[in-house]
């Protein structure tokens, strides 16, 4: 059976069942919390959800937060090669700056990055409880950042006696990952701590057609170190303060970009370097007998970007540029019970974020001397906030939000935008779901007023007349389960109307410009078999479609992607996993600016874990089982075939 057929498999079942809740039978009960902002049933949710738990993250031995998002329906990856290459998620055909992503509350987008996007590349596993995923427009709780979806990952909270957990973990091209962990509370407090590190050898990014004249393919290594902290105190069931810090020091080697024939240049000394910190205080209240609970955050991100490259040979390029990006932000969140089955919740933010960029790049001398671009970007925002929501439950069958807010950056129009959402019990065992909502979005600051060179000779030179970016978006679809629950499928349409897109144009002076109108459609399936007792069955496809007003597609978006992932347990202790995921072909461009088609690829990935007794697991994994050779984005080579072993020890 060749993969475009296994692709139709999941579309297919849906259609065939007369019948879900969820994306698992695990999720019936799940309590989510980012597609309110306050804990809900998943199931009473006209939103599109997603959730990963520490148990999927320790099953299939996910190392990376780009490990983990790979095979979520309506998500594309694209990583710019090995382990900690930039790192992209396109959600439901939107724009990778159009997708948040927060931590215990933190937003951890770069406003120094070139779109303010996150870089997925450089996030470790280490202490996470659960990841949620929420697609679809969530402007009205999230702001400019949310109009493709809300990814939030949740740390893991202390609780009970003192647990130590130490795990050390290698692999092939000299790779060790090491992690060691406290968490327990002690009367009114909790806390956790962990300290990881990965360090790897890794592979060439460099494709050895593509390798320019004179280069030898080389390693390009990776290091990672992560630090993170959570203290709590409760002293009553009134008030409570949640502190959260997570550090991340990393180093990754990378290539020399492309020659001016557009061959790849090897480049062993060029590097990029990042120290990420992220900050938050929270406070709770429940007051007034539970009727106002309010929550009161103060959050900071910082984040300070280095690009180094030493100049060996007079053809060479020199590099020293930094970029530094912060966002300080206040937020006050207040939940009111006034009403019998509504929770009505009002918001008020401020956000100051800025970014600053400084260096140069001497490219090398071909012939008519060195050329020299110094970059020298100084900008910031502030943006005021507030927002309403109010989720009804009709009659404990039909469940509806509605929401809007209101939006003030210094620097642009103030805009007001909202969102309805709704979710149907038909019966017992099919649901019905559907949102529409509104977005914002304010250019980068990169995007006004950026200056940096690029592996041509030229400039990336910001746009100080974009015009913000805003959408209309709205899904419905039907959860169904059918065979006593042995079977659970979602099936899920889905539009996205983006005006004024920003957009990069390859011209010898690059910019970034303005689309007049952008469409985004397609449909999310998902579909979980209990095949047994002992083994369970995910499936899932996803069809997008995006098209710009010339009618061409959006870059990097391949129009069909689909996995399956097969979870075997043969014994009490063992678990045995395989996985699939087929990504379809999509436009890129090569390294004239030009554009090219890119082809399709599969990947087989496959895990064993065995419990040896109640403080002892061993794991091993296979990743890119058959050795695939391929392309995430054009130039860039992904790492072929990688084995790894593995102990975990805890004192329990």
């Amino acid at each position: 059976m060749s993969y475009r057929h296994l692709t139709l498999i999941p579309l297919a079942l849906p259609l065939l069942a007369t019948p879900v809740f969820a994306e698992s039978l695990a999720e019936f009960d799940t309590l989510v919390v980012t597609a309110t902002r306050t804990p809900t049933n998943i199931n009473q949710l006209g939103s599109s959800i997603t959730v990963i738990s520490s148990t999927d993250i320790e099953r299939r031995q996910f190392q990376t937060l780009t490990d983990a998002l790979q095979d979520v329906p309506g998500l594309h990856i694209v990583q710019s090669g090995v382990k900690g290459s930039q790192t992209s998620v396109f959600m439901r055909g939107s724009n990778s700056d159009h997708t948040l992503v927060l931590i215990d509350g933190i937003e951890m987008n770069d406003p120094s990055s070139p779109n303010g996007a996150f870089d997925f590349a450089n996030f470790l596993l280490e202490d996470i409880d659960s990841i949620e995923i929420v697609r679809g427009s969530q402007s009205v709780l999230y702001g400019a950042d949310a109009i493709g979806g809300v990814i939030h990952i949740r740390t893991k909270k202390g609780d009970g006696k003192l647990k130590i957990r130490g795990k050390a973990e290698v692999g092939m091209h000299s790779t060790h990952h090491e992690t060691l962990a406290i968490s327990g509370s002690t009367g009114d407090f909790n806390y956790s701590a962990t300290l990881g590190l990965l360090k790897t050898d890794g592979d060439s990014v460099a494709t050895e057609k593509r390798l320019a004249p004179g280069s030898t393919i080389e390693d390009d290594g990776y290091d990672n170190n992560v630090f993170s902290a959570k203290l709590g105190w409760q002293p009553s069931s009134l008030f409570e303060v949640n502190l959260t810090a997570r550090y991340i020091e990393t180093e990754v080697d990378i290539d020399g970009g492309f020659d001016f024939s557009g061959n790849t240049v090897e480049d062993p000394d060029a590097t990029n370097d990042s120290e990420q910190l992220y900050l938050s205080a929270e406070f709770k209240g429940n007051f007034i007998a539970g009727v106002w609970q309010p929550t009161l955050l103060l959050s900071k991100t910082d984040i300070d970007r280095k690009n180094r490259n030493n100049r060996v040979a007079i053809t060479e390029t020199l590099e020293k540029t930094d970029f530094h990006g912060e966002k300080t932000k206040f937020s006050l969140q207040n939940d009111l019970f006034l009403f019998d089955k509504q929770i009505l919740t009002i918001g008020f933010e401020y956000e100051d974020e800025e970014m600053d960029s400084d260096g140069f790049t001497s490219f090398g001398d071909i012939g008519f001397g060195h050329f020299i671009i110094s970059q020298n970007t100084d900008a910031d925002r502030q943006t005021k906030s507030a927002y309403i929501q109010n989720q009804i439950n009709f009659n404990d069958r039909l469940f509806a939000t509605l929401g809007a807010r209101y939006d003030n950056p210094d620097d642009f129009d103030s805009e007001v935008t909202y969102r309805a959402t709704a979710s149907y019990q038909i019966t017992d065992s099919s649901r019905l779901h559907s949102a529409y909502g509104t977005g914002f979005k304010a250019p980068s600051l990169f995007q006004l007023f950026g200056f940096t060179p690029n592996n041509f000779g030229g400039a990336f030179i910001g746009n100080p007349d974009l015009d913000p970016e805003t959408s209309k978006s709205w899904e419905i679809g039907i959860d169904q389960s059918f065979w006593q629950n042995q079977v659970n499928s979602s099936f899920t349409y889905f539009r996205t109307d983006i005006d004024d897109l920003i957009t990069t144009v390859f011209t010898p002076t690059n910019t970034t410009v303005n689309s007049d109108n952008v469409n985004m459609y397609g449909i999310e399936s998902t579909t979980r078999i209990a095949a047994s007792s002992d083994i369970d069955i995910h499936l899932n496809y996803t069809f997008t479609r995006t098209k710009d007003e010339n009618d061409k597609e959006l870059l990097r978006r391949p129009k069909h992607k689909a996995s399956i992932d097969v979870a075997y347990r043969p014994t009490d202790k063992m678990t045995l996993s395989a996985s699939l995921l087929h990504t379809g072909s999509r436009k890129d461009v090569d390294s004239a600016g030009s554009r090219i088609k890119v082809g399709g690829y599969s990947v087989i990935n496959i895990a064993a874990n065995y419990q040896v007794n109640e403080s002892t697991r061993i794991f091993t994994r296979i990743d890119n089982f058959g050795n695939k050779t391929y392309e995430p984005a054009y130039g860039f080579q992904a790492l072929g075939m990688a084995g790894y072993i593995g102990i975990e020890l805890t004192n329990q």
